[in-house]
């Protein structure tokens, strides 16, 4: 039987778009992050840039999906079999007749990104974006946007 071997984070390809600057803070970042003491703040300084700009680079795709998945090559395939039992578990609180209120707290934070995307695609199915506008009402007219509104009453 042959052992593979186990993939780093210097295995993940970076994407187009991301420059070595970029690429060495998100490795550093990665490493780091669960040491005792790191701060977010701490690696900005070490690397000479602000918060702002930290959060810019997140908001990019390419850069997010590369951050995480560098991250997941780190987590313990030990770890990651606990939290997925223990996901099943809180995950069961839904189908019980009367949850306590420490079960809901707890599934609504374990589940948080869930109710966030949930939110999100009910923003968007009213036409909504991040801004509290309308994201596809830019290049309609009065009229367009009237006859949809009027649509959409009617059903």
């Amino acid at each position: 039987m042959k052992m593979e071997k186990e993939k780093t984070i210097h295995d993940i390809p970076v994407p187009a778009g991301i420059d070595a600057r970029q690429v060495t803070i998100a490795k550093d970042y990665v490493t780091n992050r669960l040491s005792e003491g790191f701060t977010l703040n701490s690696l900005f300084q070490k690397h000479s840039i602000s918060s702002k700009t930290w959060y810019e680079w997140l908001e990019k795709p390419e850069f997010n999906t590369f951050v995480n998945e560098m991250a997941d090559v780190l987590i313990p395939q030990d770890e990651l079999a606990a939290v997925k039992k223990m996901k099943k578990k809180i995950l069961s609180f839904a189908d019980k007749a009367s949850v306590s209120t420490s079960e809901m707290k707890m599934f609504t934070e374990v589940f948080g990104y869930v109710f966030a995307a949930d939110a999100r695609l009910q923003a968007e199915k009213l036409g909504l974006n991040k801004e509290g506008t309308t994201s596809t009402d830019t290049h309609r007219t009065v009229e367009e946007k009237k006859a949809a509104l009027l649509a959409r009453l009617r059903s």
